[in-house]
């Protein structure tokens, strides 16, 4: 798998992007998601909404959150996996808490509550403009990566 690419310049400069990586794949369909590690050693995520990614009341669908959360859990575990170790979603709970918006980063932050020998079990937010999108818990499970 190729490395994040560090961002130079524009809004997202210092942090990593995720993009371009898997072309035709699902995660090139959401967008670029960025991450970079915070002073506190926490992961945090962003990525903007467009017009593509809302429902029909003009707020980002659902959906559109859902996959997000998932790639932060991949962020917030990457520290613990290998290049030979990966892993996927066993369970994924969300909680919508307010209605995202186009335009503005939509941020992701998480940590690890607890690792054993195959699962990973993590816990977040998601939060934009100061206010609670959506809150979320999840189970990982370490799997051999296809090289």
């Amino acid at each position: 798998m190729p490395a994040p690419e560090l961002m130079i310049e524009g809004p997202f400069a210092g942090w990593y992007a995720w993009r371009g990586h898997f072309e035709n794949r699902f995660t090139d369909l959401v967008g670029p998601q960025y991450y970079r590690t915070r002073d506190d050693g926490r992961i945090e995520c962003a990525i903007i909404g467009e017009e593509r990614h809302l429902n029909g009341l003009g707020f980002l669908h659902g959906g559109f959150i859902m996959a997000f959360v998932d790639m932060v859990l991949f962020a917030v575990a990457r520290p613990l996996l290998s290049k030979t170790l990966g892993a996927v979603t066993l369970s994924c709970d969300t909680h919508f808490l307010g209605s995202g918006k186009p335009g503005t980063p939509l941020v992701g932050t998480g940590e690890v509550l607890r690792e054993t020998g195959k699962l990973i079990f993590i816990r977040g937010l998601l939060e934009q403009d100061g206010g609670k999108v959506a809150a979320y818990t999840a189970t990982l499970r370490k799997v051999p990566r296809q090289l």
